[in-house]
């Protein structure tokens, strides 16, 4: 299966493709510049990969939650390369994409959400690295995270953010580098549990609806 993948959901742009014997790979903190780096880093791939759009089987790219504009970005570029090429496009949350990464066992995933909050999930990871999500994605307080029972892992960058989420993590090994990263959506992609569909229908997973605090709210957060 020959794929490519886009993440723009944190301030690193990760692109990867695996034209079915060679993965090729970009991972890097591009800031707020995914929109101009993303087009010409991907022709970049393609082209060591000896691959055109065309003979892709399909695109994948991180749904969210994550950085608003950014998951516009991986959205829209998706959606325009795999119309061009009438190929389907495959969405995937990012939270799964860490859980996958972490490693076999119960695992809650923190990834920062701005605003003192956090989107969390707790999964149980299979020895094959494929994660099921135990409940809904959510949004709060860090404070207010619940860990799942017997969990061993915690991933994601909420844990390097808040102080609290790593005072409550016990004796649970903690991966604060752990990120969404292009590579891992192949083997989620891959699996079979998230359905190829028509570019039109590609959807983005929000989660939280408010893009920024107020004037006030940033003045009480910073006084906590």
């Amino acid at each position: 299966m020959k794929l490519l993948a886009i993440d723009c959901s944190t301030s690193f742009l990760s692109l990867a493709v695996d034209n079915g014997s060679r993965i090729f790979s970009f991972h890097e903190k591009v800031e707020q510049k995914h929109a101009e780096r993303a087009l010409p880093e991907l022709a970049r791939l393609l082209e060591q990969a000896e691959l055109r759009l065309e003979q892709l089987d399909a695109i994948a790219f991180g749904q969210g939650p994550g950085s608003f504009t950014g998951l516009r970005i991986a959205c829209g570029l998706a959606q325009g390369l795999t119309f061009s090429a009438g190929i389907p496009v495959i969405a995937i949350p990012t939270l799964d994409n860490i859980a996958q990464q972490a490693g076999a066992g119960t695992v809650l995933v923190c990834l920062d959400a701005r605003m003192q909050q956090v989107y969390s999930a707790g999964y149980r990871v299979a020895d094959n690295g494929e994660p099921e999500r135990l409940g809904p994605i959510s949004v709060g307080a860090p404070e207010a995270v619940q860990w799942p029972e017997r969990a061993v892992i915690g991933a994601g960058d909420g844990f390097e953010r808040y102080p609290v989420l790593q005072e409550s993590a016990g004796d649970a090994v903690v991966r604060a580098d752990l990120q969404p990263n292009a590579l891992a959506y192949f083997p989620l992609a891959r699996s079979g549990r998230y359905p190829q569909t028509h570019p039109r229908e590609a959807e983005l997973l929000y989660v939280r609806n408010k893009v920024a605090l107020t004037a006030q709210e940033q003045q009480q957060a910073r006084q906590k």
